[in-house]
Formats: structure tokens, C-alpha cells, sequence
């Protein structure tokens, strides 16, 4: 072959791997090009796309319901592993007080029905059933208005051996059962476990001051006060020395002068603290003890007594 042909044969492969080439190179850069724009794109969308961001917690105002109006049955233990009924009625709106209720000896945790849901303030969504009793206490007919704008989450509960009324005293035991409603009820939904209250009457009235000193040294002020109807010294603590020793926590006491435990404790305790109220015989309802204190024709009414307390408390 002579010099020339070889000279164009060396140029025409020369000329075939130049195109080769940028033939390879033009796809890489395609490729490049569409990898580019699939990233861009995908960048794109992740921006269009909501992402998560932290939950953020309505603070607690008129406009932020609690939970619904009805009732809710539980069942708890005390320490010694009885079992024992209580009864959760919601405030409603979150984050409000909690008052606990505990029922007299004749009684059980029923006697507080109507006044558990006079005390939510949700009478345009429950309705009140108190069966055909003539208790006044369950007749919400002539109950005073409760404060307005405001509900309160209730619970109550059944000493141990008193369904449909106790059968027999066991002091100790009561106050072991007061101890485990109130451990039980701080952890309920929708409450503010910070803003408690007790009232009782009878066993519940020295319940109710126990309760309230018992909750105070495990979450100091937790406990915003106690009313007593009619205490006795039922769970074996004296009740005078009890809540000598709460003050500052304000406590009441609601006596019939008849009424001789009751009145010999409420009479004679004086406490910057203590606020108390008697009753004359010839004002009282049956022997004057417990919820025969209330009834419509007491003067002060302990209804209209009960809500100052509470304004006192939390207004």
C-alpha cells in the first residue's frame, strides 16, 4: 500500500473514533442533563409537600371542650386490693378543677348524683336521673345556679361494704380507701391535678379533710380546700388537729347544733383557717347529720354555701 492510501486510512479512523466519542460524550451529557432535571423536579415536589412539624397544644380557653357530659363508671383498688366503684363525671372544658365527693354511712356514692351534675354544669347536654327518692338532695329542682362560666370535673366512690349504705364501721380501712380515690382521680383525663377540692359529709366529711392534708404533703397545694357536712373524727384522725395543721388550706365545717360529735368539733375549733356554720335545731331536716343538712329551707342554704366555697377557691 503506498504512503497515501495509509495517510487515509489512519484519517478515516481517526475520523471514526471522533465520532464515536462525541457520540458518547452527547449521551453522557443527556443523561446528565435528565438526572439533573429528575433531581430539580424531586426537590420541587419535596417543597409542594406539607411536612411534619411538631404538635402544638391548644391552651385550654371557653372555646376548648373537655370531655363528653355523661357519666363514666370505674373501678379502682385500695392498697389492700379491694376493689371499690367510683363514678367520673366531666367538666366542660379541659384542664379544669376536680372536686371529689364522699358519701355518709347510710349512703353510698349515689346520694352525690344530682349534685355531681349540678357541679359539671352541663344541664342543656345531660339529663338527671334520680329515680322517684324524696331526698332533696336529689332534687335538682330547687338547687341555687352554679357559677357561671364555669364546670367542674366530679368524682365520687364507694367506701368498701357500702353499697346501698355501709354495713359496719371500719375507720382504718375508710381512710385507706379515701387515700387510694384520691391516688386514682389526680390521673383522670381532662382534670387539672393541681386544682383539687374535697367535700364529704359525715365519714366523707372527716374524708374530705384527710384527703385534702394527705394530697397536700405528696403535691404541696395540689389540694385547694375541704368542706365538711357534719365530721366526726369517723376515720380514726382527729379532725380539729388536722386542720389546725393544713392552714393556710381553708376548710369548712356545716354542723347541726343538734348534732353533738359534729358540734362539739366544729364548735369549738378556731383556726385562721376554719370557717363554720351552724344550723338550730328548729332549722334542721330529720336529725340534722350528713346530707340531711341539705335541704331547701336551711338557713344559709349549704347549696349557696357550697358555691362561695368554691368562688373563694377558684375565682
Amino acid at each position: 500500500m503506498s504512503t497515501s492510501k495509509r495517510l487515509l486510512s489512519l484519517s478515516l479512523v481517526f475520523l471514526w473514533l471522533s465520532l464515536m466519542l462525541i457520540g458518547c460524550g452527547g449521551n453522557d451529557m443527556q443523561q446528565a442533563e435528565v438526572s439533573a432535571d429528575k433531581d430539580s423536579e424531586a426537590q420541587t415536589q419535596q417543597e409542594d409537600t406539607p411536612q411534619p412539624t411538631e404538635e402544638v397544644v391548644a391552651e385550654t380557653s371557653d372555646e376548648n371542650p373537655g370531655l363528653p357530659a355523661d357519666a363514666r363508671d370505674v373501678v379502682f383498688a385500695s392498697k389492700d386490693g379491694i376493689e371499690l366503684e367510683g363514678r367520673f363525671y366531666p367538666a366542660r372544658f379541659s384542664d379544669s378543677p376536680l372536686i371529689v365527693l364522699m358519701h355518709w354511712a347510710p349512703g353510698d356514692q349515689d346520694d352525690w348524683n344530682a349534685i355531681a351534675a349540678w357541679l359539671q354544669n352541663r344541664e342543656d347536654e345531660i339529663s338527671i336521673e334520680t329515680g322517684n327518692s324524696t331526698d332533696p338532695w336529689l332534687d335538682s329542682t330547687w338547687f341555687p345556679t352554679m357559677l357561671t362560666t364555669t364546670s367542674f370535673n366530679v368524682f365520687t366512690f364507694t367506701f368498701r361494704n357500702c353499697k346501698g349504705g355501709c354495713a359496719r364501721f371500719e375507720r382504718e380501712k375508710w381512710y385507706d380507701d379515701v387515700k387510694a380515690a384520691v391516688d386514682y382521680s389526680v390521673g383522670l383525663d381532662g382534670i387539672d391535678p393541681v386544682r383539687i377540692i374535697m367535700i364529704g359529709a359525715s365519714i366523707g366529711s372527716d374524708g374530705a379533710v384527710d384527703s385534702c392534708a394527705y394530697l397536700n404533703q405528696k403535691t404541696p397545694g395540689a389540694c385547694l380546700g375541704a368542706m365538711s357536712l357534719s365530721p366526726g373524727n369517723y376515720l380514726t384522725i382527729d379532725y380539729a388537729e388536722k386542720v389546725t395543721a393544713m392552714s393556710p388550706i381553708p376548710v369548712w365545717c356545716l354542723y347541726a347544733e343538734v348534732d353533738a360529735e359534729s358540734a362539739s368539733i366544729c364548735g369549738n375549733l378556731d383556726s385562721e383557717n376554719f370557717t363554720k356554720y351552724a344550723y338550730p335545731a328548729t332549722m334542721v331536716y330529720s336529725n340534722g347529720h350528713g346530707m340531711n343538712l341539705i335541704e331547701q329551707n336551711q338557713e344559709p342554704n349549704p347549696l349557696n354555701l357550697m358555691v362561695d366555697f368554691l368562688g373563694d377557691l377558684t375565682q
